[in-house]
């Protein structure tokens, strides 16, 4: 009875939220005021409760501090269950699109994907490789080095879960459920992304980043392909320090082959990212065939 009780309510839970079409102008205050204000109020006062019970040094502090990101979903989750119930409850039609990746067999897809990531983050560094890394960010992946294992976990595990979940799962979905394009609906919930990390160094990497998690959620409506993305996204740069423990934190690719060859480097980048989507692009089923509205079915628990 407990086990049928649980999966009815995963079923109704995923009724919500395949109901919520949140605008445009809403998605813009979860982001901001909710998860960004919200979430930052959360984790100091995570953060104070930490000190008060275990009396932390302020570099220990820090990182019990990046170790509490996912309180920084605190306020988002009961606002996101609570509105996509009204929503539900409203008898909107529901978006039912199960997760397809083509004629590819997922166990390629997810190796392509592997492959990518370190591809296209060189592509798209020319971007940022301007912008001076912040002190914040060089603090973390040096208590990375030092075998930190809950920023790992944080970084690696809980943000992709947590971040593509809201991006993908809840905004660039309902925007699409609105009517809006892909285009607009892929670069608006990119934007999102890249503000949310309140910082200049991420925000235009991010964006780009986004762009790639929205086009490959779009076309295959699998959650875990933006997620599996993201952290393979984020363990890579947390990997490079620690199998290199001696290069400073903001080492770029430039920094490691040198001005003559970078311009190499960079065109194969962006020759094999290009290819690899290209290859993504014809496996991948028409987005069309994904775009099955249903009407609310009852549930009962």
């Amino acid at each position: 009875m407990l086990f049928i009780f649980a999966a009815n309510l995963k079923n109704l839970m995923r009724k919500y939220l395949d109901a919520y079409k949140p605008s445009i102008w809403e998605l813009w205050l979860i982001m901001l005021v909710i998860l960004c204000l919200g979430g930052t109020v959360a984790t100091l006062i995570g953060g104070k409760v930490i000190s008060i019970l275990f009396r932390p040094d302020p570099e220990s502090l820090k990182t019990w501090l990046i170790g509490l990101y996912p309180l920084s979903f605190t306020f988002v989750f009961p606002y996101v269950y609570f509105r996509a119930k009204e929503f539900y409850l409203r008898g909107n039609p529901t978006l039912h699109a199960a997760a397809s990746f083509g004629r590819l067999p997922v166990v390629l897809v997810f190796l392509l994907f592997l492959v990518l990531v370190p591809f296209f983050n060189i592509a798209i560094e020319p971007f940022s490789m301007w912008i001076p890394m912040p002190d914040l960010f060089k603090e973390i992946f040096a208590s990375v080095v030092q075998g930190n294992w809950v920023t790992v976990l944080s970084v690696v595990v809980a943000a992709p879960l947590l971040e593509e979940w809201l991006l993908r799962g809840v905004a660039l979905k309902g925007l699409l459920q609105r009517g809006y394009s892909p285009a607009a609906a892929i670069c608006w919930t990119a934007l999102m992304f890249g503000v949310i990390h309140l910082n200049p160094w991420q925000a235009i990497p991010a964006f780009l980043m986004g762009i790639l998690f929205g086009w490959v959620y779009w076309r295959t409506r699998s959650l875990w392909s933006s997620i599996f993305l993201h952290a393979v996204n984020n363990g890579m740069t947390l990997l490079l320090t620690l199998v290199f423990p001696d290069l400073a934190e903001d080492t770029s690719t430039l920094d490691l082959v040198g001005m003559e060859r970078f311009p190499l480097v960079l065109a194969a980048a962006i020759t094999a990212s290009a290819l690899i989507i290209w290859l993504l692009h014809k496996q991948f089923p028409p987005s069309a065939s994904l775009l099955k509205r249903e009407e609310k079915p009852q549930i009962t628990l």
